[in-house]
């Protein structure tokens, strides 16, 4: 009778051990669903306002194309080493001008040392007329010339810690275009404060989910 009891009393706890998992998976699985709307729902309202302002500036400035690029890693390299890239995550083009966001996906930081290292040392790069760039940058001037920029300004994109996690890209098919008065800086400053702050929120966001998967 005593080992009837103790095997019933073992059965109960396994069968409630079982379904206790099954409910956790079953709750799991729920709530990964559930955050995969709300998160399309809340990166779309992010980016079309992104986008909204990248656009307000491209015609305040008579820009062929405004871009925004995050630093990302690609992967690692045989030896370890981490394969770090850029992508173009944004882009908005005046019309007739060709859009070049699907090609710049990934491009290895390796291909444009020194744009990459004047940019993160100055946090800005003003180039008036593409062509003085031609000796000291080949490798950016050749991505440059096949997009049919002349001149262009990029400042670098800092997270809350400052480091560097990207950089906004202002693109003209006409030299010396790049001479902004203070208004026009003010307003892409703007921008670049907008998008920083942005990023940061989508971080922290799917940081917070992530805590309760």
């Amino acid at each position: 009778m005593e080992n009837i009891t103790t095997m019933i009393i073992s059965l109960t706890a396994f069968i409630t051990a079982v379904t206790t998992l099954i409910i956790n998976i079953m709750k799991a699985k729920k709530e990964i669903e559930n955050t995969i709307p709300s998160k399309i729902k809340n990166q779309i309202n992010i980016d079309n306002e992104i986008i909204k302002r990248m656009e307000e500036v491209k015609e305040m400035l008579k820009a062929d194309r405004v871009q925004i690029y995050d630093f990302h890693n690609g992967g690692h390299y045989a030896n370890g080493r981490s394969a770090l890239k850029t992508s173009c995550s944004y882009e908005v083009v005046r019309t007739g001008i060709k859009g070049h966001q699907k090609e710049l996906q990934a491009v290895p930081l390796t291909c444009i040392p020194r744009f990459v290292e004047t940019l993160l040392n100055k946090k800005e790069l003003v180039v008036r007329n593409l062509e003085d760039i031609k000796d000291l940058m080949p490798a950016t001037y050749e991505l440059k010339k096949g997009q049919n920029v002349a001149s262009f300004y990029d400042v670098i994109l800092n997270n809350k810690a400052g480091e560097p996690i990207g950089f906004l890209a202002l693109q003209f098919c006409r030299i010396n275009c790049v001479g902004f008065n203070q208004e026009e800086i003010n307003k892409i400053l703007k921008l670049k404060f907008f998008i920083e702050e942005n990023l940061e929120k989508m971080v922290m966001k799917n940081k917070e989910r992530r805590k309760f998967i």
